[in-house]
């Protein structure tokens, strides 16, 4: 019988590290959107 060439804990991993620099992406970009629309407000 063979075995899938996949190392499961290393998908794991790697899913799981791709999962946090997404969601510190969608920070990042919140974060800009925020500071872009308080630009606009001071400049009002």
């Amino acid at each position: 019988m063979k075995m899938p060439n996949v190392n499961v804990l290393e998908e794991m991993v790697d899913m799981m590290s791709a999962t946090k620099a997404y969601q510190a992406n969608v920070t990042t970009i919140k974060s800009a959107k925020r500071m872009a629309m308080k630009a606009l407000e001071i400049g009002r």
